[in-house]
Order: structure tokens, then C-alpha cells, then sequence
């Protein structure tokens, strides 16, 4: 009995604490990186308990961000006659907005391109088929969306928002916004 207490002793001095020191000493680590970074930002402020980040970090795009947005203006500019020609009936609105996905279940074809041949992103909305691809949608406090997908149950004053994740938007679920239609 007393051997075995020794080796239990052993296997945790020499393998388990060690492994604790190292990683508390790694988050340590972490710890200061993200404290040295975020005492050089200018312009960090506290909301609810949140870090609002400077907009120079936030708009920071990898080279194949700057390619998928290069492209995505490229293939809206197709649709920029239409949406010239269009009737839409611009002004404010109040419109039911839902969340959805780039998951095979939510999405018919390619969940990662939208109806209108751009690959999702941040801001990609899903639009009733009277408006067209380009078409500006501007919610208070949340941004500009533009249109540039579809849905079969999106149908008049529903719209589907795009999130990253499936978990996202549920979380979003379903609310009825004022949002200003623009060309």
C-alpha cells in the first residue's frame, strides 16, 4: 500500500504538477500578448461588459477576404442595371427578420454562394424576389445588408439574415425591425 501511495506521489510530481506549472505559465502568456495588444488600442471602450474593437482591427482582411470581396463587387455590378431599372419603392420599413446558415438543410446547391453568385458574408441578406440583387438594407445599430440571396419562404416583408453559424442564428430567431430600402 505504501509503495503505491509513492509511485501516486511520483506520477504527480513528475509528470502532472509540471504540466499544471506549464500550463498556467503559457496562459500567463496569452494573458499579457492580449494585455500588450489591448493597451495599444486607442480605441477601446466597455459596453455591457464587452471590448469594442478599433475599426481598423475589425475591418482587417486576410488576402482571400480581400479576393471573396473583390469578386462579390465584381458579380453584384451585374445585377447594378436592374437594380437601376427597378421600381423599387424605397423608404422605411418595418420587416420581420430571421437568421439562417451556410448548413446543407438551410440551403439549396452550394451553401457557401448565394442566389445571386456571391460567396456569403457578413451582411449577405436574404430578400423577398420584388428586390433586387444590390438592393441596400440598413437596420439601426446592426448595419447595411445587402441583398443578395433568396429563400423559398422568404416572401414580402420577410428577410433572412446570414450568420456564420447555425447556433448564431437561432440565437437571432425571428424580429421585427425598421430597416431603411435603398438601391
Amino acid at each position: 500500500m505504501k509503495k503505491i501511495t509513492t509511485l501516486i506521489v511520483l506520477i504527480f510530481l513528475l509528470i502532472i504538477l509540471p504540466a499544471i506549472v506549464l500550463a498556467n505559465a503559457q496562459e500567463d502568456e496569452i494573458q499579457k500578448v492580449i494585455g500588450l495588444q489591448v493597451s495599444s488600442w486607442h480605441d477601446v471602450e466597455l459596453d455591457s461588459g464587452r471590448k469594442k474593437l478599433s475599426p481598423e482591427i475589425l475591418n482587417f482582411k486576410t488576402k482571400q477576404e480581400e479576393k471573396i470581396e473583390k469578386h462579390n463587387q465584381e458579380r453584384l455590378a451585374l445585377y447594378e442595371k436592374r437594380l437601376e431599372k427597378s421600381r423599387l419603392k424605397e423608404g422605411e420599413y418595418k420587416i420581420l427578420v430571421t437568421g439562417y446558415s451556410s448548413t446543407p438543410d438551410q440551403c439549396s446547391g452550394n451553401p457557401f454562394i448565394t442566389a445571386s453568385g456571391t460567396r456569403v458574408h457578413r451582411g449577405t441578406m436574404a430578400c423577398p424576389p420584388q428586390y433586387p440583387f444590390g438592393t441596400k438594407i440598413k437596420i439601426k445599430d446592426l448595419g447595411t445588408f445587402i441583398c443578395e440571396d433568396r429563400g423559398g419562404a422568404i416572401k414580402g416583408n420577410h428577410f433572412d439574415m446570414w450568420f456564420t453559424s447555425r447556433e448564431e442564428a437561432l440565437t437571432w430567431g425571428k424580429r421585427t425591425l425598421v430597416a431603411t430600402i435603398t438601391k
